[in-house]
């Protein structure tokens, strides 16, 4: 999570993670296959989009935003595919997949979340739930935002090694996804509210603070550097011999 000013912002997925992960501490198990699943990830998620019928739209961007007493929070993501369904769009949509859903109706609008695996795609029964809730997610952000009463949620499942497809396919009501969606919103506001609070107390107890030393040689002319360039939002590069207190003075610039 990232804090700018009174604005808060955090991915999706940071956020689906923070709230809903969960499992022991022991990762043994992923080790190396993560790695590489990590790896081929942006791979496998580009040929599958091109799988994918007219009507798919690849990588669209989410945002959504909600003022809490204090800050603004701002949620930001990218859902892997979208399609509004048409009779010529279906047979692409479900192209690669192990088992092929029940047909979805034409005009249904459509989020896919696509995940590349290492596992065996028959032992694979139901949705990771930290998979599922992003797709949730977006679902309900990009529900609300185009007023739909309804819309559907593909959980895609690759398997890297074949390239194979397993989908979990099921129909949400924007209220049903709404209700959900706030009430994870509603946990996570529980830990940012303390937080924003505790930050806004420590930036506070730091503004009375002095700088600790006597200036050295050039360091007064570097700490009014960083001052006028923090005043005007700019940047600065610094190149300065080693000792003459660099971090110090941008600290205590930083915290006043």
């Amino acid at each position: 999570m990232e804090q700018a000013g009174k604005t808060v912002r955090t991915s999706v997925r940071a956020l689906v993670e923070f709230i809903l992960r969960s499992g022991d501490l022991d990762n043994r198990r992923s080790g190396m296959a993560d790695r590489e699943a990590m790896a081929e990830g942006s791979r496998i998620h580009r040929k599958i989009q091109q799988r994918r019928g007219a009507g798919y739209t690849p990588e669209v961007p989410l945002r959504y935003e909600r003022a809490w007493p204090g800050y603004t929070l701002v949620i930001e993501g990218r859902a892997d595919g979208i399609c509004v369904v048409s009779p010529g769009a279906s047979a692409g949509v479900w192209n690669g997949a192990e088992e092929v859903p029940a047909p979805v109706e034409a005009g249904a609008v459509l989020i896919e979340e696509i995940k590349g695996v290492y596992a065996d795609l028959t032992r694979i029964e139901e949705p990771v739930p930290v998979h599922l809730a992003q797709a949730m997610c977006y679902a309900c952000i990009y529900g609300q935002q185009h007023e739909l009463t309804d819309i559907w949620i593909s959980m895609t499942y690759v398997s890297i090694e074949t390239e194979r497809e397993k989908k979990f396919v099921r129909s949400y009501s924007l209220r049903e996804l709404t209700d959900w969606f706030e009430e994870l919103l509603e946990a996570w506001h529980k830990w940012a509210g303390f937080q924003v609070e505790w930050e806004k107390n420590r930036n506070a107890s730091m503004r009375q603070l002095e700088f600790p030393f006597a200036y050295r040689p050039g360091q007064r002319e570097l700490v009014a550097d960083i001052y006028r360039t923090i005043l005007r939002k700019k940047q600065l590069f610094v190149q300065a011999p080693t000792g003459i207190g660099k971090t110090i003075g941008t600290l205590t610039l930083l915290v006043r």
